[in-house]
Order: C-alpha cells, then structure tokens, then sequence
C-alpha cells in the first residue's frame, strides 16, 4: 500500500483518529491542534490530506503553496467556508465535508436558543450570577401556538421543523430549493416569498449555507418588515443576517431578543453583537458535542480511507458529479476519447458535447464522464495540473464550453450503448470538428466505434496513429511496409470509410512509440497523399 501522510488539526480525536492511524500506520497520521495561516503555508505540501473542523482555516495563498501532493481537505462538519474552495478547485483538490454527522447537535443548539430568547435565560442567569433577583423584568413568551419560520429545509431545519412541532409550533418555511409535496408531508406552509414569512412569523431560526445569494440575507430593510416584537435565532453560518443592523433592532425594542452561535468572524470577541440585553451569544457549539465530534470525526476516516483505498469521492462539495462506479470504464474510455479528438480536430477546441446514447446511462449521473473527457483534452493542450475535480473549471477559465446530454432507449445508428464526443475547434477563424463514439463491453474492453462518418472498431493501446487520407489503393502496405522497415511492430490495425468524404480513416496500434522522424516521413510521402496524421501515447 502506497504510503500517504495525513495531519488532522484541530483535535480531531475519536475512532475516527484510530481508524486513520490503523489504516495509514501511526507514523503517517499526523495529530495536532490549529494551525496559522503562516505555518499552514510552510507546511501542507507536506500533506496527502489535511482533516479540520472550523479553527483552521485554508486559503488561498495555503493551497497555491501546497503543491502537486495535496488531494484532499476534509471537513469534521458540515461548513466549508473556512475553506477556499475555488482555490482548491483549480489546483484540483477536492473538499470533503460530513454534512450529517452533526445534524441533531447543530439543530438542538438552534432549539436550545429558541427557549432561551423566548425565556429571557441568559439574561436571568447573568443577574443570578450578580446575586440580583429580577423576576420580573425577566417576563417571557411561551413558544405554544406561536409561528416558526424556518429559513432552510436541510437535514438540520427540518430537525428543528419536526421538534418544534412536537412543542405545538406552527411552522411556515422559506426554501426556494424544496419541493412543495415533501413539505407538505412534513405538514409546514412552504412560502415562496421570504419576505412575506418574515412578516408573519414570531420566531425566525436560519439554517442555510453562506453563499453570495445568502450573505446578510436579513438586511435591516428586512429586518423593518418583521412583527414588531419577534425573536431571530442563527445557528447555520456568519454573515447571514447584518450583525449591526440586527443589535439595533434588539435596542430599539423592534427585535425582542436574538440568538446567535455562529458570527460573520470567528472567533469573536467583541463587535455590535456585545453588549446587548437582550441578544444571546454562544461560541459556535453548534457540533460541540460528544456525539457529533466522533460521528464527523469518524465519518471523515471512513471517507479518507475510501477515497485514497479505492478513489471513491463521498461528500465533496466542489466536485460537479456524483461518483458512480459503473460508469468508472466510461469515464476512461472518456477521457482516451477526448485525447483522441483533440488531436484529431487540431485546433484550439471552443466547445464540446458529450451525449450518454442508451438505456444503461438512465438514472445515472454522467458528470463524471464529462470531466474525463474534458480532462483528456486538457491534458493534449498541456494544461498542468488538470484532474477530474477541476477540468470544467479549467475549460469554463480557457472559453471553452462543455454540454452533457442523454439519450435513452433508441439511439440512431448505432444500437448499442455509447458515448458520443463532437468536439469543435477554431483555427483562426477556420472551423475545425470532429466525432468519436465509444462504448465498454460487458467484459470491461473499451472501444472507439465510429470515427467522424467512418464505421470503425478501434481497441485503445499504448502507442497508436490515426491517419486520414485519400480512399484508394495501395495505402495499407504501403504504411506497413515503412513501419516495418523501422522495426516498429503493429499489434491491430483499423480501416473505415468516411463516405462522404470519400476518404479512409485508418488506427494502427503499435507495440512501440511511433518516433517523430517516421510520422514525419510517412505525412511527406508523396504517394500517400496523408491529409492527417497523429500519434498517440499512453491511452491505456
């Protein structure tokens, strides 16, 4: 087994800790609290996988830094935005995450700070605390037949939906991401406008990601068109609601109370927030418990080990594709496919569309093949660097447009389940395009079937050429007989009629490198009139 080294930072402990030094050895499993940014820069390109929770963070300038050896970042937790994920994306890292492991502690906290604003807690257990005994300047509201709004339905906010429930809330959502017939199995009112749920609700709780859609979601226009009176609780991420704008409103009397565990900078010790009667503030315990800490912490493992075991992707959130097994043959025939035809189209490619063509492809999720083809592509233009995990950025930063598309049941001409790759390239303003289809046999060979017009069973080997040239007479032996007097032996050779263009394409499988002297020698012949010729490597 290949040796990596893995550091988990912010005392990331449990059975997950022990499976990781079981399976890498202790020597390789590096254990330590958080790193600065400084010293994370000095030194993760000495890691394969760096595993945090929400202390460290990693940024741009760590990932630049990290180097070729990095794979991984793996989140104890469900929030990634201590993470740069573009960053990570265009170097080809990808970034776990354990979305559920700490679904019913993130959501009990949000609970626990919907009693305590309704309650006045923190505020009563302060003067307790000063020996003061103010009953009745602490003068709560039952949460009983009071309206909850929930702003998110994810694992966590439909947690709290089924909790407060049971307490007698009645509940209305804001998320334009569910579909009305499963809130309507969780018996909530789905609203489609937030700000008419902000009008109604006497409780507010957030449980979305931050994202440049979400950041300072409740503004202080918002913020004015809430019942005078109601309470906000936020235990999904910092910067969603307008910290300043919020503390104002608690003055006033506008707000009656807030709750907040997560802030827009952590850790956080001072800021508007502060100070404030009647807002609760908790140090992001969202996941600080027992339970959740071993869950993520072993759910990260499990997916560490996966991932480097057997490359299975689980829980990335910068990865556009779900990873399916099955289509793993596809996907490197995909990308032999995408080399080929960058070759062949022989000019800077500006767009391609990769069609799934048959019923295997049904219910699945391709993505995966597309980025293998873009990727081979790529990989002929000497983009450094590229993976699957950021070849459709790298194509999107390059002009380049991809499409995916499926055609089940009939699929034209070639009755048999296949990929189809066009490529198309401008040479200057001269349109260049090429078509290849292939499929995997269900003993697992991989083959080109169609080159452009041209009917054409083409096995993938380590060294080939594919030719294109005038349909006539003589050609095959003529190439085998200069092939032959290199002492380059051909292992299969192909031929397919390209009717319309009256023209033969031909794919030679060698068992050496075909050198640049002999392409160039064979292009030059005088009485092969090759139009196109391209050696290959390393396809298989």
């Amino acid at each position: 087994m290949a040796k990596y080294a893995i550091v988990a930072a912010d005392n990331i402990k449990g059975s997950g800790l022990e499976l990781l030094k079981e399976h890498f050895g202790p020597g390789n499993v590096v254990v330590r609290g958080k790193f600065e940014e400084d010293e994370l820069v000095e030194k993760i390109r000495d890691f394969d996988a760096l595993l945090i929770r929400s202390g460290t963070r990693v940024g741009r300038k760590a990932i630049e830094a990290a180097g070729p050896r990095l794979k991984l970042i793996g989140r104890a937790g469900v929030g990634t935005d201590n993470i740069d994920k573009t960053a990570a994306t265009e170097h080809g890292v990808i970034v776990m995450n354990t979305p559920f492991g700490n679904t019913v502690s993130a959501a009990e906290q949000a609970i626990a700070l919907l009693f305590a604003v309704a309650r006045n807690t923190a505020r009563a257990d302060a003067l307790m605390q000063r020996h003061q005994w103010e009953k009745k300047s602490l003068v709560g509201i039952e949460v009983f037949d009071k309206v909850l709004g929930v702003v998110g339905l994810g694992k966590i906010g439909q947690h709290v939906v089924k909790v407060m429930q049971a307490a007698g809330m009645r509940v209305i959502a804001y998320d334009p991401f569910f579909a009305p017939d499963r809130a309507g199995e969780l018996k909530v009112e789905l609203y489609p406008d937030l700000d008419k749920l902000l009008e109604r609700a006497d409780f507010v709780t957030f449980h979305t990601p931050l994202t440049d859609d979400t950041r300072n979601l409740l503004s202080a226009e918002r913020i004015a068109r809430m019942k005078r009176g109601a309470r906000i609780v936020n235990c999904a991420r910092g910067g969603i609601i307008d910290e300043a704008a919020l503390a104002e409103a608690v003055k006033s009397g506008r707000i009656a109370a807030a709750g907040f565990d997560v802030f827009s900078r952590e850790p956080m010790t001072d800021g508007p927030l502060f100070g404030v009667e009647d807002i609760t503030l908790t140090p992001h315990l969202g996941a600080s418990t027992e339970e959740a800490e071993e869950r993520c912490g072993l759910q990260l493992a499990e997916q560490v080990v996966g991932f480097f075991d057997r490359g299975v992707i689980r829980n990335a959130v910068n990865v556009t594709f779900s990873p399916d097994p099955a289509l793993t043959p596809y996907a490197e025939l995909a990308s032999a496919m995408g080399r080929i035809a960058s070759y062949l189209v022989n000019a800077p490619v500006v767009d391609v569309d990769i069609r799934l063509a048959g019923d295997f492809f049904s219910g699945k999720d391709g993505g995966i093949i597309r980025s293998s083809a873009v990727r081979g592509i790529l990989d002929t233009h000497g983009v450094e660097g590229v993976n699957d995990i950021n070849s459709l950025y790298l194509a999107q930063q390059r002009g380049i447009r991809t499409n995916l598309s499926y055609q089940e049941g009939e699929n034209g001409t070639l009755r048999i389940d296949h990929v189809d790759l066009h490529v198309r390239g401008d040479d200057k303003g001269i349109k260049k395009e090429t078509h290849l289809a292939g499929t995997v046999y269900q003993d697992g060979r991989k083959r080109i079937i169609q080159i452009d017009d041209a009917d054409i069973e083409v096995r993938l080997d380590q060294h080939m050429l594919f030719l294109r040239y005038p349909d006539k007479p003589g050609i095959i032996g003529r190439i085998g007989t200069i092939l032959g007097k290199r002492d380059i032996n051909i292992e299969n050779m192909q031929v397919g009629i390209l009717h319309k263009l009256k023209k033969a394409s031909m794919v030679i499988g060698t068992q050496e490198p075909v050198p640049p002297e002999v392409v160039e020698e064979i292009r030059n012949d005088p009485v092969l009139a090759i139009e196109r010729i391209y050696a290959v490597d390393h396809l298989v």
